[in-house]
């Protein structure tokens, strides 16, 4: 199926909608949002007579193939992957008490007297 099939049916959906109603609708939103093409196509439907059942009804069903492939494809990277490479976990030494945990951490007095000076308050 035509990638850009569902963008044209949502233009003609918005031009149709612009002759019966004189409102037109935000056909990037419908594209994305799944709420907002439910209701476009509600409407769709209350004009049996008109062009707006049978587009409304294209559009569902390019919807559903668009899903149905997508579920095809298999996922390549993960969902949290930024598509740069194999992400690694940071280097991770445990530490052997509590107390060199706290060693290990920065002494946070003087981080703070760094943020709050006020010579670095107009700093860019």
């Amino acid at each position: 199926m035509d990638p850009q099939l569902r963008l044209q049916l949502a233009n003609r959906i918005h031009l149709a909608l612009m002759h019966e109603l004189g409102q037109g609708i935000d056909v990037m939103q419908m594209l994305g949002n799944s709420l907002y093409a439910r209701d476009v196509l509600l409407v769709c439907q209350a004009y049996p007579a008109t062009e707006l059942r049978r587009l409304g009804e294209q559009f569902r069903q390019a919807t559903a193939e668009l899903i149905e492939r997508r579920a095809a494809q298999p996922a390549v990277l993960g969902r949290d992957s930024s598509d740069f490479g194999v992400s690694r976990p940071p280097a991770w030494t445990p530490c052997s008490s509590f107390d060199d945990f706290v060693d290990s951490l920065p002494d946070m007095r003087q981080l703070a007297r760094r943020w709050l000076a006020p010579s670095t308050w107009f700093a860019r």
